[in-house]
């Protein structure tokens, strides 16, 4: 498995590197520099398995991969991103995608002891009729990655056949040796094994392994440190927690790999590395076993042994919470430690790439106490929906739907203030069992919020969850399903018959009506039309023959309705002077139960702003979602 190093030059303001690797036994990939809107966050359904690497000057890189489908998909593509400020701000991240048929995954960064920086990743090609599945490890590099947009070579091959998953490390005799996870043609070797570079990364060679029984095995995702003796210490993922194994001959024969009692956890990604001042640093999982038997990703904890890794008596928490994982680490000259993970891959309002900055002295502390220490600083946050976990839930959830007469449906429309600006409270994004949300697919899913998609990046805790609860606690027979319509910004004319959202409304609600009976409607809305007098003054006519038209188009001529009066914090004028209307549109709103029968309006008095000045804080929302729920069950009397 030999590699040689095809290096391009860029053209000036080029948005996609490009070049022939004569020998590349796989599809060459390509870097797109300024990746399109089907890259963006709000395209990306899932994120994770990050990398972490500093360049000389101090410049952090940072890598993930991600796409429009699940985890491990064909299409799946890397993602590099750079900060020039220690982390606290990140650049829009570039694309490393195959051609068709292809998945791109598992990025990991590494400076070289010649300064240039090498983004590491995986590259499976789909078997067609007159190919095999091809696979194998690739590689890009840089020789400037102090500069913000670097020059990258062209897409090469690493080796064939396996992925490498953690950074090579450099043996005290010389050599660059890296770990390797051997598929596909193993040809007798065993599969947990490592790759030496002899030549400054121009080639690489399969070098020696050991092997994890399989019932254990699961990717074996080594990672590697040499001790003073001279050996090289591996430590290796398994399906019951962590193992080792030792060579000492530089990596060319291996011991029996052995678990490490002390880690018993769950089957992800360690970090292990060799810290400046001798000690080893170890960042795995703290967690207590389920009643199941499974370990949860949760309690990422960084570990720290002054005997090279036969104790490890030093911890530090670094994030207590459940969904994070794929630790890796760099350690600065200044002795400071960057720890990257992911958290919540799959979660909506989470499916972050975060890092932590730690030294030894908060290790030994176990606690953070340094200067310049910090936790979670975000590298990216995606935002779409439709990721594998997310379609297996809609599959769950439709094997268990109840009757159609016990799924009691509600329509949510209107602007940002229906769909929910809140921050998102974590202790209450879950819903009850029996609250259910209709999602982007059109599918029935676990009522979580954030429960509108109409702007990914900006939605969070809304009324719809509280009322929904309240719901639930009045009808212990129903689930109530929530049916999230609401776009922000938006002025009435488009929820009147004859608008796209009236019309979007509406074909939503009939299908999820094939489901469920339908048994309100929810209205947020107003914010829009009061920067302008006219649509100000006909705004209850307007609503009012909305209301009427709704529900004949629903078949419910009597279907309750509920608004909400606009926040009582709105400016009285515009950024460019003009008058608001505001005050007016909540009058005409409070009218709107003279003039249609079974309808009811909802007061916004004392609740508050999250600083905006526009929209509802989460507290507010939730106490908001509460009188739309009162009102509603006085309607349905």
């Amino acid at each position: 498995m030999i590699c040689r190093l095809f290096l391009t030059s860029l053209l000036a303001g080029a948005a996609v590197v490009t070049a022939l690797a004569e020998d590349l036994p796989l599809p060459q990939a390509r870097v797109i520099l300024a990746p399109g809107s089907e890259y963006s966050e709000t395209a990306r359904v899932w994120q994770g398995i990050p990398g972490i690497e500093r360049a000389p000057k101090g410049r952090l890189w940072s890598t993930w991969y991600s796409g429009d489908e699940g985890e491990g998909a064909i299409g799946n593509y890397a993602l590099v991103a750079t900060s020039g400020d220690d982390g606290k701000h990140w650049s829009k991240p570039f694309v490393i995608e195959g051609p068709k048929g292809t998945k791109i995954g598992d990025p990991i960064p590494w400076l070289d002891p010649k300064g240039r920086l090498w983004v590491f990743y995986n590259q499976l090609t789909e078997k067609t009729a007159t190919r095999p599945t091809l696979r194998g490890t690739c590689a890009i590099r840089c020789d400037d990655p102090d500069k913000a947009t670097p020059t990258w070579s062209a897409p090469f091959l690493v080796a064939k056949d396996g992925i490498l998953f953690g950074k090579p490390i450099i043996r005290s005799s010389g050599g660059w040796l890296a770990p390797f996870f051997l598929m596909g043609n193993q040809a007798g070797r065993p599969e947990t094994c490592t790759l030496l570079s002899l030549n400054e990364g121009e080639s690489w060679e399969w070098h020696g392994g050991t092997s994890i029984p399989e019932p254990l095995r699961n990717f074996s995702e080594a990672t590697l440190a040499q001790r003073k003796d001279g050996s090289i210490w591996m430590v290796i993922r398994t399906s019951k927690g962590l193992y080792e194994s030792t060579s000492k001959d530089e990596g060319k024969t291996w011991s029996e790999a052995i678990a490490m009692p002390q880690f018993e956890g769950p089957s992800t990604r360690a970090c292990m590395m060799k810290l400046a001042s001798g000690a080893f640093l170890l960042i795995y999982h703290d967690a207590k076993k389920l009643k199941s038997g499974a370990y949860p990703r949760t309690r990422l904890t960084a570990w720290l042994s002054d005997d090279e890794g036969r104790t490890w008596p030093l911890r530090l928490l670094v994030d207590e919470r459940s969904s994070v994982s794929y630790p890796d680490a760099i350690q600065a000259p200044d002795g400071r430690i960057y720890i990257t993970y992911d958290h919540g891959r799959y979660n909506a309002g989470e499916k972050e790439v975060l890092v932590a900055i730690v030294s030894e002295e908060d290790l030994r502390a176990g606690k953070f106490v340094s200067q310049g220490s910090a936790q979670r600083l975000v590298v990216n946050r995606t935002l779409g929906y439709g990721n594998h976990s997310d379609k297996r839930t809609e599959a769950e959830v439709a094997a268990k739907l109840p009757p159609k007469e016990k799924l009691h449906l509600y329509l949510l429309i209107g602007q940002s203030n229906m769909a929910g600006r809140g921050v998102l409270d974590t202790e209450k994004r879950l819903s009850r069992q029996r609250v259910l949300k209709f999602s982007p697919n059109n599918k029935w899913t676990h009522g979580i919020e954030p429960l509108h998609h109409d702007k990914p990046a900006a939605v969070g805790a809304g009324l719809g969850m509280s009322f929904a609860r309240e719901m639930a606690e009045a009808y212990p027979e129903a689930t109530i399903g929530l049916i999230p319509c609401a776009v922000g910004g938006t002025p009435l004319e488009r929820w009147e018959k004859g608008g796209d959202l009236y019309a979007q409304a509406l074909e939503r609600a009939r299908l999820a009506m094939k489901d469920g009976t339908i048994k309100g409607i929810l209205w947020h809305q107003g914010e829009a039309d009061s920067g302008h007098e006219g649509k100000s003054k006909s705004y209850a006519d307007r609503l009012a023959k909305m209301i009427v038209d709704l529900r004949a188009d629903l078949g419910s001529g009597e279907l309750p309705f509920v608004a909400g009066k606009l926040g009582e914090f709105l400016a009285l004028e515009s950024k460019e002077k003009q008058p608001s209307y505001w005050p007016l549109v909540n009058e005409l709103i409070a009218s709107i139960p003279a003039r249609v029968p079974k309808t009811a309006v909802v007061e916004s008095t004392d609740l508050k702003h999250k600083g905006d000045q526009v929209h509802f804080d989460t507290p507010s929302l939730r106490t908001f979602g509460q009188r739309y729920a009162s009102a509603m069950k006085l309607l349905q009397k």
